[in-house]
């Protein structure tokens, strides 16, 4: 499947601030797994079993749904099994191998097209037909990244966007209208306004820095993906081709890199960042010493437990040059079948009760992203359980903009590539290489993975 252009939807209205981003889909369509159908699930008098549920994360919201589900079907152990992000892959890969591999997995979509590439995933065509799943009711870049060569392995479960926050006081005291958003859609006036609101102690330290896009320094996080979007770049030609050397990509580069520079080069910006202990709570944005970041919406939720009385702004990163047009970034995780797995009908049973609006809502309560089922996601009770209802509501109406990382069983290493500490982005912030050669670096070690992966099936 080809990466997705960036949508172009001259009908969206932003303005300063976020009034005027408006949903047009007002209705969802049928097909919600909010229910199984009328044959499906065990009868009264089945046979106990038991079943292995993985999990990256989230371990309060599975525990309470597992509870649930055994209400309802007192005959099922779920035995649930918690990771850390990234921690997943590996035992998975071991299990699976081994013949041990877990009834159900809850992992990051975008490495979907990797485990259906290399035969690690179950097809899910026959639980979506049985059940009645209509791929409309779900964010649509949510749902393609779970499709491989046509065929569907995973069900979207929950989201994340990114967006440009900026600090209303920060802004204000620069003489600056704090309404008024960041102009994402001219790259040159971002570099003077970050230059504008970086301020110096007396020793020449930074002490307010106005705005670095870079996902390496903890504060740009998805940004190295939304800047590309937004610049039209195409990390994907099709399934075979890379396109990473993309003139649209090198000049996304150059301008990430002029940034840096202009508030004072990477080193500097590395020693600001350095400053902030990487635990829960700690943020120079938070805190009032980083005028503009890019990041998700998880901060809806994290705000207020740490920052009640900080005043900021959020909104979509506009495509450049546009006014109206903008993009984002669909994050999150879904919910697969690995290869192997037994008691196939359970297993899709629980999913479904896994992959419910009423299971979706549950998980936003806890944790404060976007539920990928559209209905769930513009429910009430979704939008008014955040402390920032209205930012809630343009955060998740947002998500039909969104993008997607390149859907390839190489999707996993042009991420490294393209985000990852030392590499295509460091070698052109840190002076090691032109964007032209890192992007050109990058095409030929991404090509190779693609050759080989073809040359493999």
């Amino acid at each position: 499947m080809r990466t997705k252009a960036v949508s172009r939807r001259t009908f969206l209205k932003l303005g300063a601030g976020t009034a005027g981003l408006t949903l047009l889909a007002a209705c969802v369509p049928a097909g919600m797994p909010s229910e199984a159908p009328a044959d499906a699930g065990a009868p009264a008098d089945a046979e106990p079993l038991t079943l292995e549920f993985w999990s990256e994360g989230d371990q309060e919201w599975a525990e309470m749904q597992i509870e649930l589900y055994k209400e309802a079907h007192p005959e099922i152990t779920v035995e649930f099994v918690s990771f850390q992000w990234g921690e997943m892959t590996p035992k998975l890969m071991t299990a699976s191998a081994g013949g041990a591999a877990p009834n159900l997995t809850r992992q990051d979509r975008f490495r979907m097209a990797g485990w259906a590439g290399r035969g690690g995933a179950e097809s899910l065509d026959s639980y979506v037909e049985e059940y009645g799943i209509n791929p409309e009711a779900y964010w649509p870049a949510t749902w393609a990244e779970g499709v491989w060569e046509g065929i569907v392995y995973s069900i979207p479960h929950d989201t994340d966007g990114r967006y440009i926050f900026w600090n209303k006081d920060i802004f204000e005291a620069e003489g600056l209208d704090p309404d008024t958003a960041p102009p994402t859609k001219d790259w040159e006036a971002m570099i003077d306004l970050a230059v504008q609101l970086t301020k110096e102690t007396d020793d020449g330290a930074v002490d307010v820095m106005g705005f670095v896009p870079s996902q390496m320094l903890g504060y740009g996080n998805g940004g190295d993906y939304v800047y590309a979007w937004a610049n039209e770049g195409q990390f994907m030609k099709d399934d075979r081709t890379a396109s990473l050397d993309d003139s649209k990509l090198v000049e996304t580069l150059q301008w990430q890199l002029d940034c840096v520079e202009a508030v004072g080069g990477m080193e500097q910006a590395s020693e600001f960042s350095a400053g902030w202990p990487t635990i829960a709570g700690f943020s120079p944005f938070g805190a009032g010493n980083l005028a503009m970041m890019v990041s998700g919406d998880w901060n809806l939720g994290n705000f207020p437990k740490y920052y009640e009385d900080l005043n900021f702004g959020m909104e979509p990163w506009h495509m450049r040059g546009s006014d109206t047009d903008v993009t984002g970034f669909a994050g999150g995780f879904c919910l697969a079948v690995p290869a192997g797995a037994e008691e196939l009908d359970a297993t899709f049973d629980f999913l479904n009760f896994l992959g419910s609006f009423e299971s979706q809502v549950a998980h936003t309560m806890i944790v404060q992203n976007i539920p990928c089922l559209i209905e769930a996601a513009l429910s009430d009770e979704v939008i008014e359980s955040s402390a920032y209802p209205e930012l809630r509501r343009m955060a998740n109406e947002s998500m039909q903009y969104a993008n997607f990382r390149p859907i390839t069983p190489v999707g996993q290493f042009i991420q490294d590539l393209w985000t990852f500490p030392g590499t295509g982005r460091d070698w052109v912030l840190y002076g090691q290489k032109t964007p032209e050669q890192a992007c050109a670096d990058m095409q030929e070690q991404v090509q190779q993975q693609l050759d080989e992966y073809w040359a493999s099936v």
